[in-house]
């Protein structure tokens, strides 16, 4: 009984969810000038000057195997 009430709920929520995902805002809506800017968020766009992928060059040290003493 409970699955069948569940599952009704289910269905009916669906619904109303996919009628109501149809409707858009008004002109006067989307066309504010106090609008949330969401694109503020995204990664900007990479520069190849300001992002190098270059590993700077150090000068080479000799190793030995010796220990120093």
């Amino acid at each position: 009984m409970n699955t069948l009430i569940f599952g009704l709920l289910t269905v009916i929520s669906v619904f109303i969810f996919m009628k109501l995902g149809k409707i858009k805002a008004s002109k006067k809506q989307l066309n504010r000038n106090d609008r949330i800017n969401w694109a503020r968020n995204k990664q900007p766009n990479f520069d190849e000057e300001n992002y190098s992928t270059k590993i700077p060059e150090e000068k080479n040290k000799q190793i030995n195997d010796q220990s120093e003493e």
